[in-house]
């Protein structure tokens, strides 16, 4: 598992720039935001146990990851994962030997919302059980993560004001879950200023 997770980590930092190529910066300036090699990982088993009436319920309710991205290893043989599209629950067909990516919140903050993080949720299977495997790679928890300067101009001002990981994870939790609504609510506040 360690050797795993330390794969995993390296890969997320490939991403990391890749996208911060494709907004036109450094390759490294969304992981230094993050605070370069000090991050925050986290690695979970998800168990979705079958239900005989998967229509009661769900394996996890509607809502956008708090951190920065999500490389999730679904079981290449059953669905589960559903993301929100044009207002529809889409489900996600999962890939043998494939990852699915999730944007989080934070990296929609330092792209000044030009990267969305997604909504999603997770149902359950009425015959067969599910196992999947998430890394949750995430900000340093007590670094004010904020729009990247080279993304604020005049004509596309800071959509957030810096929060810290640790302030962000507090600020959700209090208020529940709410799909995709929590990230969208601290860029109405800045505007609304």
């Amino acid at each position: 598992m360690e050797e795993y997770l330390r794969e995993v980590v390296k890969l997320c930092g490939r991403l990391m720039k890749i996208l911060s190529l494709n907004l036109g910066l450094d390759e490294r300036r969304l992981q230094d935001a993050f605070g370069g090699e000090d991050i925050g990982v986290c690695l979970r088993v998800n168990f979705y146990p079958r239900c005989p009436q998967p229509d009661l319920t769900l394996g996890l309710s509607s809502h956008s990851d708090p951190g920065g991205m999500t490389l999730l290893l679904p079981d290449p043989h059953v669905s589960g994962l559903q993301v929100r599209k044009d207002g529809k629950w889409v489900t996600v067909k999962p890939t043998p030997h494939a990852f699915i990516v999730n944007i989080g919140d934070q990296i929609q903050v330092l792209s000044n919302a030009m990267y969305k993080s997604v909504e999603h949720r997770v149902i359950v299977n009425p015959n067969i059980e599910r196992v999947s495997l998430a890394l949750f790679y995430n900000p340093r928890a007590d670094l004010p993560v904020q729009p990247v300067e080279e993304l604020v101009t005049p004509q596309t001002p800071a959509l957030y004001k810096p929060m810290t990981f640790n302030e962000y994870r507090l600020y959700i939790r209090s208020r529940g879950p709410r799909g995709k609504s929590q990230v969208e609510s601290l860029k109405n506040n800045v505007q609304d200023k």
